[in-house]
């Protein structure tokens, strides 16, 4: 039975939920690499010393990586996931038109 997914608050929690499909290692080196592009405002050393992820980090992460093993995503993380995969698709459009543009 699927157990269903309502949010990951901080890296420990992600850790747990993705032990089984990937090394400790590489996930926190992806949340890392999440939170360096989505943290810009912030001073490098504070980023990696984040524990805590906000809700887009972590739907950047399964994103990426897929749901972890055993679950489904609620409804609002579907509905957040799907936002974010829109926008990124309008991004991506977006500067291909610049692109052939200049």
């Amino acid at each position: 039975m699927l157990k269903t997914l309502y949010y990951i608050r901080n890296k420990k929690e992600l850790q747990e939920l993705y032990l089984s499909q990937m090394p400790e290692k590489c996930i926190r080196s992806e949340i890392n690499s999440i939170i360096n592009e989505t943290r810009k405002d912030i001073p490098p050393g504070m980023r990696l010393n984040a524990k805590n992820i906000k809700t887009e980090e972590a739907l950047i992460f399964i994103d990426r990586n897929g749901t972890p093993d055993g679950y489904l995503l609620s409804e609002e993380l579907k509905i957040k996931l799907n936002e974010y995969r829109e926008a990124e698709l309008k991004n991506k459009q977006f500067l291909k038109k610049i692109n052939h543009v200049s």
